[in-house]
């Protein structure tokens, strides 16, 4: 099939894009579930049983990924009111896109439990949308605020 533009007008509209990215981007922090390890496993009692856990035993890795996306956040934030606190908690709503070993990071390795944009903690309410422009790969997640 024939292509509207040649190859070194592909590149250029492939090096803006990335440059828009590294311009715009910000570091997120992406928390997993963390990795439990028994330290001894040879322990004679099973857990649960009219007995207690011993907490000395087990031993929680934790594990994080810190990449660089870029986040948009939505115009219109939604009102949570919470009747326990009589306050109003705004309900964010964020994108953010991600290049593939971000990608590859929240779809491995166990449960994305949260991630992490300046101070503030969101979860992931979407499957991942790829979105290809040429040959730039980039994977768009639907965030919302983690209360």
């Amino acid at each position: 099939m024939a292509s509207l533009l040649d190859d070194s007008q592909k590149a250029v509209f492939t090096a803006a894009l990335d440059t828009l990215f590294d311009t715009f981007k910000q570091d997120v922090v992406i928390y997993k579930e963390a990795k439990v390890q028994l330290i001894n496993v040879n322990k004679p009692k099973l857990f649960g049983y009219s007995e207690e856990v011993d907490l000395s035993n087990i031993n929680y890795i934790p594990i994080t990924g810190i990449y660089p996306a870029m986040v948009s956040f939505a115009k219109k934030q939604t009102i949570d009111n919470s009747a326990e606190s009589n306050n109003s908690i705004e309900q964010g709503e964020v994108m953010i896109k991600v290049k593939s070993d971000a990608k590859d990071f929240i779809e491995s390795n166990g449960k994305t439990l949260n991630i992490s944009i300046g101070d503030v903690m969101f979860r992931i309410t979407s499957s991942e949308s790829f979105r290809r422009f040429l040959s730039s790969s980039y994977y768009v997640y639907h965030l919302e605020r983690d209360v």
